[in-house]
């Protein structure tokens, strides 16, 4: 990209953004306070899953899902249009797409499949939310991969395309938007991720090592919770894991790293990380999310 395309680009960024925060405080200004206070998914019209016909939607995406299928297919054609149209959101994506379309794959699936129990979905997505604040995702994001589902369930279908399903899927859409945006902004006084300076890195095997990092700020981890990495030679992409000792007073974390496969983070912090190397670490989590896809504990990409 030139430099004309990305002035152009980033004004456009710019502008949505604007747009986004200024359609944000309309709604603040129109609604009248809830008693349930920010962050809690008013303002998103999803409440928690309550008053939404998840039901419903599943049986009509059901219905129709062999018009668009292979899912694979349809969100091969959804990054197409939404890089096509918006190219400023690229750098969120890690440079191979692989793993991110087979994440939004089964995020699908799991949709799908657990559409007749909003409440419960509603949680799952929230701490997802919150995952997703470490990438860069804006709620701004989100309008424009719903436009490109749009445009990818239309190219899909082709003559057979109709409205009801199309609504379905953005409904669908939405719900979780809704829930993903409350998760986030449940997490604002928490920092999206936390700088990480190595301070030592042992090979204890050729594909195994223990990998000690210290933060800029306290980490607050508890024995037994796990956090996600970021190494700089692949930006966007986070890969999970344990730590490998209980908190310490001066900050330091300990990571066991054992390489599965050529690249990946995992190579790359066994391989290629020293002394004085700066990391990235997502928030630390208690759970996984095994119900979205069953390698949650992989690498992580954005939707």
């Amino acid at each position: 990209m030139d430099n004309s395309s990305r002035a152009t680009a980033t004004a456009e960024y710019d502008r949505l953004i604007a747009r986004h925060h200024a359609m944000r405080l309309r709604r603040q200004l129109l609604t009248p306070a809830s008693p349930s206070g920010p962050g809690s998914g008013a303002d998103h019209g999803i409440g928690g899953g309550e008053g939404y016909d998840g039901a419903r939607d599943q049986y009509l995406i059901r219905r129709d899902l062999d018009l668009v299928a292979p899912l694979a297919e349809l969100i091969d054609h959804l990054y197409a249009v939404m890089f096509r149209r918006r190219p400023y959101l690229r750098p969120l994506f890690p440079a191979s797409m692989e793993f991110q379309q087979t994440h939004l794959e089964r995020i699908f699936h799991h949709l799908i499949g657990h559409l007749h129990r909003p409440a419960e979905l509603h949680r799952t997505l929230s701490q997802l939310g919150r995952e997703h604040r470490k990438l860069g995702v804006r709620p701004v994001h989100y309008e424009a991969f719903e436009e490109a589902l749009c445009a990818a369930l239309r190219h899909r279908a082709g003559e057979r395309w109709t409205e009801e399903l199309e609504a379905a899927w953005v409904r669908m859409l939405r719900f979780a938007v809704g829930a993903m945006v409350a998760g986030a902004d449940s997490a604002l006084t928490e920092p999206p991720y936390w700088r990480a300076v190595v301070t030592g890195h042992e090979r204890r095997r050729p594909d195994l090592a223990v990998l000690r990092v210290r933060t800029g700020e306290p980490y607050p981890y508890r024995a037994g919770q796990y956090g996600t990495v970021e190494h700089p030679a692949l930006p966007h992409t986070w890969r999970q894991y344990s730590m490998g000792r209980a908190p310490r007073a001066d900050d330091e974390v300990e990571f066991h790293v054992r390489r599965t496969g050529p690249g990946g983070v995992s190579a790359a912090l066994v391989e290629h990380t020293a002394v004085g190397d700066r990391l990235r670490l997502g928030p630390p989590r208690g759970g996984l999310l095994p119900d979205v896809d069953g390698t949650y504990g992989g690498v992580e990409g954005t939707v």
